[in-house]
Parts: C-alpha cells; sequence; structure tokens
C-alpha cells in the first residue's frame, strides 16, 4: 500500500529572543515533524558582531550534520551543510559576501535527497545551491538527533518543515504577513537606501543657509551597519495635525520624522540663494529644530509607475517620501560620495528611479 507523506511544519521560536554564548535551545527529535527524504528552516536572524571563531545556528544530530547552517569567522558569511553518505561535510560555502551587523534577515535552508540538492536564501532571495552529482549512488543522511538552535545573535520566528519548500513558498514566508508588524506613530525606525544599503543618518555637520536662518545639519547615508545614535528616527504626525501615538500610519498620507537622538525634524527646502547639495547641486535634506510645513513628507510604497498602493505602512516596506512644500521631489541618495566618506542625500526626481527607494525598519 502506497504511503503518503503529510506536509508538517512547526514554529520552534517564535521571539525575537537574543542568545548569549552559552544559550541554546534544543528539541528532540520526536517532537519536531516527521522528516523522511526531505526539509527546510527558515528563522530570522540579527547578528551583534562578527566572531573570531566559527558559530552554529542551528544543527541536528551529534555524529551527522543534517542539517547545520554556520557563520565563517570575521566576516559572518552562511555556511550551509549536511552529511552525505559519501562525504559527512558537504554544501554550501560562502553564498554570501557576509551578514551585516544589527540588521534583521531572514534565511531559509531547503535539502532533498530526492531532488538531490540544497538550497539557501536570504530575504527571499536565491543566494546559492548545492547540487549532488552521482545522484544513484549518492544519498543525503539525515538523522533522528536533537535540533540545537543558538547561541549568540538574536533569532526569531524559526520554523522546521518535513518538506523542501519551493523558491515561491520561501518567498511567502520572507512576505508573512503575521511576521510584518505596523508601523505606528510613535515607532522608532531607520532608513536604509536600497540601492547601497546605507541608512539615513547624520554627522552633526552644518549648512550654512545665511544669517538669520535657524541652524541646519546636513543629513547624508552612512553606513550599512545600524548606528543607533545616528540612525533612528521617530513617526510623527504633518505639522499642526493632531495624532494618536499607537495609530498605524497610512500610505499615502503625510508624516513627518524626528530624530531620535537629536530631537530634530526631517527638512528640505527651496533651492533659492544657491541652497544646493555640495555635490549634485540638488535641493538639500537637513535636519532642524523648526517645527512647520517643511517636515512634512508624502509616504508612499515604492512603485515606479504613478499608481500607488493603499493600505498602511508596515515594517520592511519599501517605501519614497515626497517632500510637500516644494512640489514632492522625492528623497534620493546615491553612490556620490562627500569629502569624508559619507553619501550625499537630496531631494530628486518623480520618486520612479531605483535610488528613490528606501527600506523602513522598526527598531526594537
Amino acid at each position: 500500500m502506497p504511503k503518503f507523506a503529510v506536509r508538517e511544519w512547526d514554529e520552534l521560536i517564535s521571539g525575537p529572543i537574543s542568545m548569549g554564548e552559552q544559550d541554546q535551545r534544543v528539541f528532540a527529535h520526536a517532537d519536531l515533524p516527521a522528516v523522511n527524504d526531505k526539509l527546510s528552516i527558515t528563522l530570522r536572524l540579527k547578528i551583534h558582531n562578527h566572531s573570531s571563531s566559527w558559530t552554529t545556528i542551528f544543527h541536528k544530530g551529534t555524529d551527522g550534520r543534517t542539517p547545520i547552517l554556520q557563520l565563517t569567522p570575521n566576516k559572518s558569511a552562511l555556511h550551509a551543510r549536511f552529511t552525505g553518505n559519501w562525504d559527512r561535510d558537504v554544501g554550501v560555502y560562502e553564498p554570501d559576501d557576509g551578514l551585516l551587523l544589527n540588521r534583521w534577515y531572514h534565511i531559509a535552508y531547503t535539502l532533498s535527497d530526492p531532488e538531490k540538492r540544497l538550497d539557501i536564501y536570504i530575504d527571499g532571495e536565491w543566494i546559492g545551491f548545492y547540487g549532488i552529482s552521482k545522484v544513484k549512488v549518492r544519498k543525503v543522511i539525515f538523522n533522528d538527533g536533537p535540533l540545537y538552535i543558538g547561541r549568540y545573535h538574536s533569532h526569531g520566528n524559526v520554523r522546521y518543515f518535513n518538506w523542501r519548500l519551493s523558491p515561491e513558498e520561501v518567498i511567502e514566508d520572507y512576505f508573512d504577513e503575521s511576521q510584518k508588524k505596523p508601523i505606528v506613530y510613535g515607532s522608532k525606525i531607520a532608513l536604509a537606501h536600497v540601492c547601497t544599503g546605507k541608512y539615513l543618518s547624520t554627522k552633526g555637520i552644518k549648512y550654512d543657509l545665511g544669517r538669520n536662518v535657524q541652524q541646519h545639519y546636513m543629513v547624508i547615508c552612512d553606513g550599512q551597519e545600524l548606528d543607533l545614535k545616528n540612525d533612528v528616527w521617530t513617526i510623527i504626525g504633518a505639522n499642526g495635525i493632531s495624532i494618536k501615538e499607537g495609530d498605524p500610519v497610512s500610505l499615502n498620507n503625510i508624516i513627518g520624522f524626528k530624530h531620535l537622538e537629536t530631537g530634530c525634524y526631517l527638512n528640505s527646502h527651496g533651492t533659492s540663494y544657491g541652497r544646493v547639495t555640495p555635490m549634485s547641486k540638488q535641493q538639500q535634506v537637513t535636519m532642524c529644530s523648526d517645527r512647520d510645513s517643511n517636515n512634512d513628507w508624502v509616504i508612499r510604497r515604492y512603485n515606479s509607475t504613478t499608481s500607488y498602493d493603499v493600505g498602511h505602512l508596515m515594517n520592511g516596506d519599501i517605501i519614497s517620501l515626497f517632500h510637500i512644500r516644494t512640489n514632492k521631489p522625492a528623497l534620493y541618495s546615491n553612490a556620490i560620495l562627500l569629502g569624508d566618506g559619507s553619501q550625499e542625500v537630496s531631494c530628486y526626481g518623480d520618486g520612479s528611479e531605483n535610488n528613490n527607494k528606501w527600506r523602513i525598519e522598526i527598531i526594537n
């Protein structure tokens, strides 16, 4: 009589939780979905430092290594492996350039003996695979040992599946709406420039706007690793509009951003009197302590066409910001570097360029 495999999965850690050097979660084999010849593990991961030695994100069993996911020393690149009947340690070595610090990633590890392959994904994007060549004689060796998760770093939404997720299922897991937290008024957030991976920030460099003008500070993109002092902003309402902290932020709405460390507001203004950026001569983006309509921005999910989404702003959304007072030029950056190596930020264009794309991230 033929046997039919039942697809099962379990969320082992909901989290997020932060693990120390001695912390580890252990799950008995009998408590996991029953695996025959394929499995997948997905999780959200944030690393806090680059270790000088190997660190293990998860592994199952003691003698075998199916599955195992590690980070390489110093650069924290993914090292996804398994055990076969011809070699104890095979798989994917450093398919990426390494994970950045203090940023959440979605990682997916999928393995199938019938399909003779291991695949690895970051944030829904396929980044590497290992294919078994001698398919008739070489097999993946699964084991009935416990599953160990940790140590180090922060983990969330660790899920164990008894089938190999398809690329579409990986993307669905990545964009799982139950994991996408709403952005609300009062949320502490960071804005990452999608094309360059650098965060909207400041170094306290002053723009000279002339006499009798409130002091303005230059807004830049500075690093690919989050700086909790300079890169964090609070979502606030538009100038003169009363909002309730904790209410969700609607898309296509006018909002403001208050810099957490300095209390200054994200600002722009016209280009009269030579008030332009130093390199590209575009419209300046600044921070200032004055609260007025120059601090107002329309927020939309990024779209290269003129149409746009409705609904509420969610963590991880790719957005564009449009400055109201100056007829809606979009927040912009590119690889043009200032003298200190930071990246110029301006208002430029209609929001359709890739350089107008920003990822909004909740900061816990």
